[in-house]
Formats: structure tokens, sequence, C-alpha cells
């Protein structure tokens, strides 16, 4: 009897511990040549992304671009996934030759790796927002294409500040509570052909794509960078509470309704 009472006191713990942690919010690192500070190669993120992820109530944990692709026992802690910004998506694996203008990742197996954390993440229902790069990622990873580099007579999306349109109904606009969100933007390219299993949810004013989720996996990708501006645009930082809390009703295995199902105020 004692033995059985200190085994339900013991669960009951860590089901407590459970809830008290902090989610752990994967963000895959990027292989970098030169780090301040390092003699050797390191692994970058951005440090915005990170405090954003802080802020939401998240723990980020910066993830290895392993040549160990397979591995899924890596991603048993993590609640969610962060995809950040970076390097251009080499256009051979959607099947084109790189432009003069295209400049992929130092480390040739970078893309690679977070295609592979990308397919994890759809296969196993882990919470994700997709940030510029991992936006172009992820339709690539669904056998999209990508535009090289992009006209920039209307807007030039390097570097500046533009209106989206987002879609009503969609997980994005029920997390930021917006249909025109201002975003800060820094991308030479954009989606071409749309990957499988992947629905258009915003547009800058040019036609380019800005927002898609994905059907049935719990993920958001945006084209711009939420993180510039998340410690003081509410409608930025909400993209990072949105996959924390997703992050944290998926670790401790509640069904409550996602911010997409919720019935939310949206400004236009």
């Amino acid at each position: 009897m004692a033995t059985a009472q200190a085994g339900t006191a013991a669960s009951t713990g860590d089901e407590q511990t459970n809830e008290l942690r902090r989610p752990l919010i994967g963000v895959p690192g990027m292989w970098s040549g030169s780090v301040q500070g390092l003699r050797f190669d390191g692994i970058a993120v951005a440090v915005e992304v990170l405090r954003s992820i802080l802020r939401a109530g998240g723990e980020p944990v910066i993830l290895f671009p392993s040549e160990d692709q397979g591995d899924r026992s890596r991603y048993a802690v993590l609640d969610g996934v962060v995809l950040p910004g970076g390097a251009d998506v080499s256009p051979e694996l959607y099947g084109e030759v790189p432009a003069d203008t295209t400049q992929v990742a130092h480390y040739g197996g970078q893309d690679a790796a977070e295609i592979a954390v990308l397919r994890d993440c759809i296969d196993m229902g882990i919470p994700t927002l997709a940030i510029c790069r991992g936006l172009q990622l992820l339709n690539v990873a669904c056998e999209g294409t990508l535009t090289q580099h992009l006209d920039a007579d209307v807007i030039d999306h390097v570097n500046s500040l533009h209106t989206v349109d987002i879609t009503e109904g969609s997980r994005t606009a029920a997390a930021i509570r917006t249909l025109t969100p201002k975003v800060s933007s820094y991308h030479h390219q954009g989606v071409a052909k749309l990957g499988r299993g992947l629905r258009i949810v915003g547009r800058a004013d040019d036609g380019v794509i800005e927002a898609i989720e994905h059907d049935s996996a719990p993920i958001v990708a945006v084209q711009w960078h939420p993180e510039d501006n998340a410690a003081t645009l509410p409608s930025d930082q909400a993209l990072f509470d949105w996959v924390v809390q997703e992050a944290r009703s998926r670790k401790l295995g509640k069904t409550e309704p996602s911010a997409a199902q919720e019935k939310v105020d949206i400004h236009p």
C-alpha cells in the first residue's frame, strides 16, 4: 500500500513539474564559418528570436544541424519549434540552377537538416512558427518552388516596412488579431509554386505571398521578420505567443481550442 501511495505521489509530482516547466521551443541554429569569439565554426541564432520566445513564456533550445537527420528522438523533449530566417534555400532542392543573386548557407547540409525538422514537425504534429527562410523551406519541403529574385518595382522587400493582407479565419489572423499588419521585411526571394498541403493566407500589395499555413499540422509561416519589432508591436509578438501557447497545450496533453478555433476580435 505504501509503495502504491509513493508511486502515486511521485507521479503527481512529475505532473506538477511538467505543468510548471516552460514549453521547450527548438530553434535550428545556422552553421557559420565565422562567429566572433570562437576559433572555429560556430552556430548562430538571431538573439531577437530567442528573446521573443522567452517573452512568450517559452524556453528556446538551439538545435544543431546534425547529419543524423533520421533520429526523431532528438525532438522527443521539444514542445514546439521556431524556424528562423537565414541564408537562401539551395535552388537545387527545387530543380533550378542558382542565380547570381542567390547566397546559400555556409554548411552544405543546413537545408537538408532543417527540412528534416520541418517534415518531422508535420508528421508529429509539433506546433511550428516558420520565419522568412523558414517559410521558404516549408514550401520546398512540401514540393513547392521559389522565385530566386523578386522584382522590387512595387515593393522593395529588402529592409523595408510594408502592409500584408491576411485571410480572415486563418490561424495567422486569429493569432495576430489584425488583417492588415505592418511588417518588417528582409528577403529577396519568395514562393513561386505553392507546396502540397499548404494554403496561402497572406499577401503583400504586389502579390508576393507573405503567409502560409499547413492544412493539417499546427504550422504558421510568415515571410516577414516578427522578431524585429516583437518587443514593441503586439501583432508581431503574438506569433511567438501563439507557438508557445500551442506548445504548452501539447505538452500538457490538453485539447483546448487553438487560436484559430477561438472566437476572437479581429481588427481590420
